[in-house]
């Protein structure tokens, strides 16, 4: 009797997993750094696992990206883009330039076909969201309609606050890797309230009750699906918006219909 119950649970979640047509923020490829555990995702197995997880698309990144440098991730990005999936698209890492740079990218100096925002790490990469250091990058993705991601762990919030409020035509993903958003959330849903341009990505958001308040505070579309995968398990963030007591049209939004709507928006 039981063993029947969970089978039939188990087929209503696939059910609605497939129904919701997830399209991923946060898939990445290359060896994950700071988790010992987690394996590597091959650019050949990309398909596979999306497809194991329900994941219909999205936007991948390249570990190296961050660890390496900011021109290796995004040259392979470059160079592998042509063997991504179909509805797969490329998320670069930006930087400030140096003067002799190729403005707007570092490296590149343009924006590949492929590509549908920019990440960057001020933490890691050793310098501060400051609009006199930012503001190039910030302007030019404001003009093309490209959103801006960063880790929580790699801005304090207040810098996220200012950052937001000087340009607030930019969409600004905060997403929440590489630690849980859980202490910092009387802080984060007062920034959302203040910075109707700030979007939550979901995959860490786990306090009680969070994604619903978030729905009902501030709207399903400030709310992006990611999985973190290959670090993650994608099944943990998918769960939670299928078990989240909101609407279907709200989950919808949240599980891939607003990050559609982004890459939409882009204008390169």
């Amino acid at each position: 009797m039981e063993t029947g119950w969970l089978s039939e649970k188990i087929r209503t979640y696939r059910e609605a997993a497939q129904e919701l047509l997830f399209f991923d923020c946060s898939l990445w490829l290359g060896a994950p750094e700071g988790f010992p555990l987690s394996r590597e995702l091959p650019l050949e197995a990309l398909e596979s696992e999306m497809s194991a997880h329900f994941i219909t698309g999205g936007l991948v990144s390249h570990w190296l990206g961050k660890t390496l440098s900011a021109q290796a991730g995004n040259r392979l990005l470059e160079e592998q883009s042509s063997l991504l999936p179909e509805g797969m698209y490329t998320l670069w890492t930006g930087l400030p330039l140096y003067p002799e740079d190729r403005e707007p990218l570092p490296g590149i100096g343009t924006a590949h076909r492929s590509m549908r925002g920019v990440r960057i790490f001020p933490n890691s990469h050793n310098y501060a969201a400051e609009h006199w250091i930012l503001g190039g990058l910030c302007d030019w993705m404001t003009t093309h309609n490209l959103p801006l991601f960063i880790w929580h762990t790699e801005i304090d919030l207040r810098s996220l606050h200012t950052l937001a409020l000087q340009f607030q035509g930019l969409s600004i993903v905060l997403e929440t890797q590489t630690q849980k958003i859980l202490y910092h959330a009387r802080t984060l849903f007062s920034l959302m309230l203040d910075c109707p341009n700030v979007h939550i990505e979901t995959s860490n958001f786990v306090g009680a009750d969070y994604l619903e308040y978030a729905v009902s505070e501030f709207g399903a579309h400030r709310l992006l699906y990611g999985s973190f995968l290959p670090v993650n398990d994608p099944f943990v963030g998918i769960g939670m918006i299928l078990d989240a007591d909101i609407s279907e049209k709200d989950k919808s939004l949240i599980a891939g219909g607003n990050l559609r709507r982004m890459i939409r928006e882009v204008n390169l």
